[in-house]
């Protein structure tokens, strides 16, 4: 026979199931109080979850998009920086190269600025290897491995078709070709990149303008210039003063020619740097207006929720005294 009735027995599980309720409710009014969104939504659009959910997947799709042309910002913004180094560097060796190109000009001065040349040919490697998130800006489609080598591969690749050149035309006219002609030997043994990449997609329907390559005709321009400045103090090539001369003077011109070309490549840059500016301006507004429409459809009113939770905690409070009191109740407490 047994001294305790039915309702003692039931008593602890009783109280545990109601600690369990209160918890359950002191955790989902926390939640809403920080999310600002009621935890339950589908009790208060009472089962039509159509429009909370169209503003979920807009809202979705819109960070995505948000995000994608956060990085596409920064490709074109890196690129624009990369162009303008290019165009500032070949500005300068146009200048320097015109300088040396005049009659009178002594040899070491020559070769001392086709050094110069050569390493700003290194530097404008060096623009467009540039990376954004680990991706190659200049380098198209393939944009896991750098565009361009560095000067000594450049003008190693390009001696071969003129060292038996004398006269100094067909030089500029050599280089030239290997640099600008399909099939010379810029692509197909300088380029190491690829085709062009599709741009980002930035919102539905819509994808950014692809960013140039280091295979653009203007860049490739920069680069003749470059290269047939550093071959006019080259040891490799037999060449009088003035031969060299002239092959510093063709050098300076094709520089001063790219700069035209390189403007319109950071004009059309520049447009895509506008067009991802609008583009985000308009999905921030857009998020924020469907963010207050969302917040209008299942927003939790912070104060209301506050004044819940606390009551809820100290109902949660007044449980556990009471459990602690009668698990210590005993026959002399109770007589």
């Amino acid at each position: 026979m047994t001294w305790n009735s039915l309702g003692s027995l039931a008593l602890p599980f009783q109280l545990n199931r109601n600690a369990v309720t209160l918890r359950d409710h002191v955790s989902r009014l926390g939640l809403e109080l920080t999310s600002g969104q009621v935890a339950r939504p589908e009790k208060v659009l009472k089962g039509d979850l159509a429009p909370f959910s169209a503003l979920e997947s807009r809202l979705t799709r819109i960070d995505a998009f948000l995000e994608a042309n956060k990085l596409a910002t920064s490709a074109a913004d890196i690129t624009q920086t990369a162009l303008q180094r290019v165009s500032d560097t070949a500005a300068d060796a146009a200048t320097r190269m015109l300088a040396v190109s005049s009659d009178g000009t002594a040899m070491p001065t020559l070769r001392s600025a086709a050094i110069a040349a050569q390493g700003a040919l290194n530097d404008l490697s060096a623009s467009l290897g540039q990376r954004v998130a680990g991706r190659a800006v200049f380098s198209g489609i393939a944009s896991d491995t750098p565009p361009l080598p560095d000067a000594d591969t450049i003008i190693a690749a390009i001696l071969p078709s003129v060292t038996a050149l004398s006269n100094t035309d067909d030089i500029i006219a050599a280089v030239t070709s290997e640099f600008m002609d399909p099939g010379g030997t810029f692509e197909t043994s300088l380029y190491q990149g690829g085709a062009a990449a599709t741009g980002a997609a930035i919102d539905t329907g819509l994808t950014a303008n692809a960013l140039p390559t280091a295979a653009d005709p203007a860049l490739r321009q920069v680069m003749t210039g470059l290269v047939i400045s550093a071959l006019a103090g080259s040891d490799s090539l037999s060449l009088s003063d003035g031969q060299r001369r002239a092959l510093a003077r063709a050098g300076s011109e094709t520089l001063m020619a790219s700069s035209a070309s390189i403007a319109v490549l950071q004009g059309s840059l520049g447009d895509t740097q506008a067009q991802l500016d609008d583009v985000s301006a308009r999905l921030t507004g857009e998020r924020d207006t469907l963010r207050l429409a969302r917040q209008n459809l299942v927003g939790a009113d912070p104060y209301e929720v506050a004044g819940q939770l606390e009551v809820v905690q100290a109902r949660l409070e007044t449980l556990y005294v009471f459990t602690a009191r009668t698990a210590r109740l005993s026959l002399t407490e109770y007589l």
